[in-house]
């Protein structure tokens, strides 16, 4: 399912449209944006789409497109929500390479985490990444996800193994967090 426009400070989540599977496409033909993704190889035009239409009909599923400025800089999302146990797995790629170093990972995982917690009543969020991605391991700290283990040499990127570390945000941590906040303004 798409999630609901979902207004920050200096990003928009909000529902993707079709003819923005271009744009997105474009995003996995740079190398310095799909330098620490999983994915390796851009999809094609169709398959970006049927990817998108998979991700509006699913029930486990949730995802955002990312706008600043009035312009598609990147996508969000809760993959594989387990309902019964309370938890998804979580990503975001910023595929505007403009926007890098500004903040706006931090405050999308914020607005995702107080959606998952507080709309879906998700108890954790997992995520991951590549040992090394300087800048998701600083956005997933201030969020408040905490390393929940290392996979050694998990992933081959640019002649070497890299260790993928994951991590985990639990609803009651997040929620103590939010508490500190109000006490501090």
């Amino acid at each position: 399912m798409y999630g609901p426009r979902i207004e920050g400070l200096a990003v928009t989540l909000r529902p993707p449209v079709e003819a923005e599977a271009e744009t997105m496409i474009g995003w996995f033909q740079d190398p310095e944006v799909i330098r620490y993704l999983d994915r390796r190889f851009p999809p094609s035009l169709q398959s970006q789409r049927e990817w998108l239409l998979r991700m509006a009909d699913s029930r486990d599923d949730l995802f955002w497109a990312l706008e600043h400025d009035g312009r598609l800089i990147g996508g969000t999302g809760i993959h594989g929500i387990d309902w019964a146990n309370q938890n998804g797995t979580t990503g975001i790629v910023v595929g505007d390479r403009l926007v890098w170093g500004r903040g706006i990972a931090t405050e999308v995982m914020r607005l995702r985490a107080r959606y998952a917690f507080r709309e879906l009543n998700l108890r954790k969020l997992k995520s991951r990444f590549i040992d090394g991605n300087q800048g998701s391991a600083r956005a997933q700290l201030a969020t408040g996800y905490r390393q929940s283990g290392r996979l050694r040499q998990e992933t081959f990127r640019e002649g070497r193994w890299h260790d993928v570390i994951t991590t985990e945000l639990l609803r009651d941590d997040w929620e103590a967090s939010q508490a500190g906040r109000a006490s501090d303004s």
